[in-house]
């Protein structure tokens, strides 16, 4: 299996790739400097014939331009993704609909970021596949710097859901060890590494949620699996909390049933809140493709 690692890059080092002019006079500059390293009155005068004959075609000058500014709208032309309503895909359930930005062209992007927990240790946040294809087993790490320098690093511990068409938006959470250490102020740093999305063993497998209900203080339901091949657990059930279009905080567990599970078969689960606020909610299940 082929790992895809997509680092998200600073806008200004994406504009100083594409303007860079070196190859666009390089080509002139050799005919010039051959023609002047040439001996002879004889060979200047024909050198200067021939530049004479070559101004006045008017190929030269208008062909070239169009080659060089051609080629970069082509690429964007072929990387631009539509970005999709939240929950494209139907696998989450939950009451929570909150918008995000289109992030970064051409990667897969961090989209918004949520408060730092330090009793549990975990950066929630959300993302986006902004690439061409889609996209599975999502593994994120992430830096936490104060002053310029590192005070803390961590990875995630999963995200929902567990596959993402093109435009389509996920959510994800950074377990820090020692996140107590991290200032208010503090910036984060995200690389991500991805697989293609298909039913290739242990894959990660988005299970649909059918149902999805606050009970007390738990969140109770089950999850179908509709991807049409056998999955197989643990089955990680995540829980998100949102006030309007901001993440609030999440909540981590699994699934009741931990074997494999057919084409059509379903999972139940219960997550507890422990009485934090939930305004809004969508809950994710995933496992793995036997």
């Amino acid at each position: 299996m082929s790992i895809a690692v997509i680092p998200v890059r600073d806008r200004s080092q994406a504009e100083t790739q594409t303007q860079d002019p070196s190859h666009v006079t390089s080509e002139p500059t050799d005919s010039v400097g051959f023609m002047r390293t040439t001996g002879g009155l004889a060979a200047i005068l024909a050198a200067t014939l021939l530049l004479t004959a070559c101004g006045s075609s008017s190929e030269p000058t208008t062909d070239e331009p169009d080659t060089v500014s051609s080629a970069p709208g082509e690429e964007a032309a072929a990387t631009e993704v539509e970005a999709l309503p939240f929950n494209a895909s139907g696998y989450l359930g939950g009451t929570a609909q909150p918008n995000f930005d289109a992030g970064e062209a051409g990667e897969v992007t961090v989209v918004q970021i949520g408060p730092l927990d330090t009793a549990s240790g975990t950066l929630i946040f959300a993302f986006r596949n902004n690439t061409s294809e889609s996209i599975s087993h999502v593994d994120w790490t992430a830096t936490a710097r104060s002053s310029g320098s590192i005070v803390a690093t961590g990875s995630s511990q999963g995200t929902t859901p567990a596959q993402l068409q093109p435009g389509e938006a996920g959510l994800s959470y950074i377990f820090f060890d020692n996140a107590e250490a991290i200032p208010a102020d503090a910036e984060y740093e995200f690389q991500v590494s991805t697989s293609a999305a298909d039913t290739s063993s242990y894959n990660t497998a988005p299970l649909t949620v059918t149902e999805a209900t606050v009970s007390g203080d738990s969140i109770v339901g089950s999850a179908t699996n509709e991807t049409g091949a056998e999955t197989t657990g643990p089955y990680s059930v995540e829980v998100y909390c949102f006030e309007g279009d901001a993440l609030l905080s999440s909540m981590i567990t699994f699934a009741e049933q931990t074997d494999e599970v057919p084409d059509g078969g379903a999972v139940t689960f219960s997550a507890n809140l422990f009485g934090d606020p939930c305004p809004t909610f969508v809950v994710g299940v995933s496992g793995y493709f036997s």
